[in-house]
């Protein structure tokens, strides 16, 4: 089922000399208690565009809630769903501002691991969950942020790069990726253990993923890492657990859809990918949201109420 909407909204009058072509897909998702999900692709466009010299005028996205105007300039970027991996390196380092010291919340093999302090709670929560839900007693974190010396390092010295990013490429660059561990066991331990297989299950809960699970390798070109856990946020994480994405197919879904909108325990979700246009994206006014580059030319807007 498809379906072409208009909607009113504000107008950016901008100047082109050549033919625009844009479109813009919204998948309108719904979810149930019992977990069924139900999906209608609209294809959106916007429309105006003109082939001469003159006043073009461009509609905001269909979701009618979108009608603010932002520059990227302005844009506070969460970085939480950038796509950081072999081909595409990290642009902007994470704000010494937004790291702390994870040894306040968690267990940590070393004081001196930094995370994003929004990643960091998220794994507070989950290793509350793991200890009470699962009898799991004891995770610590064996890695969180590192700078590009530290990764130009381990990388160097790596027997296996199959594990390893080279430096620029790393996850851990970002703040937001987390190796986990419990006492007795090694990296290559973890692998098939009760702690693994639980951490996999139950991490999306709490915005986490399993960044690099075993049936796809040859999309994250990642060996199989059960400790490597990113953050990305509780509605994405969701999503692509729904959907068995890792965060190439999650990013690759996004630019071909545009986006989708859920209803899920009590709230409704708006995430919308969008390409700049002359330095604009659209944005909410009367809803809380926030906004990650994706490091593939967009920006995805994530908006709840």
């Amino acid at each position: 089922m498809t379906q072409l909407r208009k909607s009113k909204g504000a107008l950016l009058k901008v100047f082109v000399i050549a033919i625009l072509l844009l479109g813009v897909y919204i998948s309108l998702v719904s979810a149930t208690d019992s977990g069924e999900i139900s999906a209608v692709i609209y294809p959106l466009k916007l429309s105006g565009f003109s082939a001469q010299i003159g006043t073009v005028e461009i509609e905001p996205p269909k979701f009618p809630e979108f009608s603010a105007q932002i520059n990227t300039a302005e844009i506070i970027d969460t970085q939480y769903l950038k796509l950081v991996n072999r081909d595409f390196a990290i642009t902007k380092p994470v704000s010494n501002t937004l790291l702390l010291y994870a040894w306040q919340s968690v267990s940590v093999r070393t004081k001196c691991i930094q995370l994003h302090k929004t990643a960091l709670q998220a794994l507070q929560e989950l290793f509350v969950a793991a200890q009470s839900e699962a009898n799991i007693n004891y995770l610590f974190v064996t890695s969180g942020f590192r700078n590009q010396d530290v990764q130009e390092n381990i990388y160097r010295n790596a027997i296996d790069r199959s594990f390893v990013m080279p430096p620029g490429h790393s996850e851990h660059h970002l703040g937001l990726a987390a190796d986990i561990l419990t006492p007795g066991r090694t990296l290559s331990s973890m692998v098939g253990s009760h702690e693994a297989l639980w951490l996999a299950e139950n991490a999306s809960r709490f915005g986490l993923i399993l960044r690099y699970p075993e049936d796809k390798q040859n999309i994250t070109r990642v060996a199989y890492e059960p400790w490597h856990f990113r953050y990305v946020g509780r509605i994405h994480a969701w999503y692509m657990g729904q959907n068995n994405f890792v965060l190439e197919e999650y990013i690759a879904y996004l630019q071909e859809h545009g986006g989708y909108q859920v209803a899920l325990n009590g709230k409704n979700y708006y995430v919308l990918y969008q390409r700049p246009q002359n330095g604009i994206i659209f944005v909410p006014e009367n809803m809380d949201f926030n906004v990650s580059g994706a490091n593939t030319g967009g920006y995805i807007v994530t908006a709840w109420r």
